[in-house]
């Protein structure tokens, strides 16, 4: 290199980013499923927000709840927004159709409006649990949501043109309620779907 005159191109170093936490928001970031053994459905549920791009109407926010354990989203909602009042909406929905029992854990990322009072304080009156998670954490912490994420654009999103918010609502909805839950099998629960996890699941639980 030096015989030809080439030299290495050195990026930049970026500074590290300092977090805005304080020292008692740091005492809440708890991961409390990183070594848990999850065994069964209302366990542990997983929440989380990615972009849903279109032509004409803009970017709109999808939010998800989903089963850990059987990968089942529980709930969804499309806003134009990305507030703690629309996580809550999502979330009454799930806790609707589920009913869970207490002691359910809801895991997430460190996003403000997961860390908000008004999140934790709606959690604390349905006798869930709050997690996130970990303050240097990998992408593998919120691995259901990442799974779906990429599932989702991969197979429906990146396959179409979006032009309007009402095309993302249809086919969000018909890849969610008409594939993802009953028919996209995973390795991960038998190479079952979601939905046919869940029934055996329970029939095994509850038998005749």
């Amino acid at each position: 290199m030096v015989l030809l005159g080439i030299k290495s191109i050195v990026s930049k170093r970026f500074p590290k980013k300092t977090s805005n936490l304080t020292k008692h928001e740091k005492l809440l970031i708890v991961n409390l499923i990183k070594d848990l053994d999850i065994t069964r459905i209302n366990q542990v549920w997983t929440t989380d927000i990615t972009y849903i791009h279109t032509v004409h109407d803009g970017t709109f926010y999808l939010i998800t709840f989903i089963d850990y354990f059987s990968k089942r989203v529980l709930s969804w909602g499309l806003f134009d927004q990305q507030k703690t009042k629309q996580i809550l909406i999502v979330l009454e929905q799930a806790i609707q159709s589920r009913n869970p029992p207490p002691g359910l854990i809801v895991h997430s990322d460190k996003g403000s409006q997961m860390r908000s009072k008004i999140y934790r304080a709606y959690l604390s009156k349905h006798h869930m649990v709050f997690s996130y998670t970990s303050l240097n954490h990998s992408c593998d912490e919120n691995a259901a949501q990442e799974s779906f994420h990429a599932s989702l654009k991969k197979e429906c999103i990146y396959q179409q043109t979006l032009y309007t918010f009402e095309d993302a609502q249809r086919v969000i909805h018909n890849y969610i309620e008409g594939f993802y839950n009953p028919k996209r099998i995973h390795s991960s629960i038998g190479y079952l779907s979601p939905i046919e996890f869940e029934k055996i699941h329970v029939f095994s639980k509850n038998p005749l």
